[in-house]
């Protein structure tokens, strides 16, 4: 007597190797602008785009500031610093 495999099983399998072709297939970050530390050089990407549209690493230390917001004073290199215009628009970046 042999035994033949049970449908779920066969089912999660078949979907699981779905599942890990797609994602393989994606190969590139899911990130805007991938990095833990704030990059000059990286961010400058960021220039031009809406906020709304960018995806950001959730480690990345950021700050937005808005043409009517308060920035505070404390530095700290590794934060990334977008400048937006009223509308959402990354008009400039900078560490700190």
């Amino acid at each position: 007597m042999t035994a033949t495999p049970r449908p779920t099983l066969r089912v999660t399998l078949i979907g699981a190797s779905l599942l890990t072709i797609a994602l393989g297939a994606c190969g590139a970050s899911p990130y805007t602008v991938d990095g833990a530390q704030c990059s000059p050089e990286r961010h400058q990407a960021l220039v031009g785009r809406n906020i709304g549209e960018v995806l950001l690493p959730p480690n990345l230390r950021k700050r937005e500031v808005g043409p009517e917001r308060v920035m505070t004073r404390d530095f700290n290199p590794a934060r990334l610093t977008m400048f937006l215009d009223a509308k959402g628009w990354i008009t400039g970046i900078a560490c700190g």
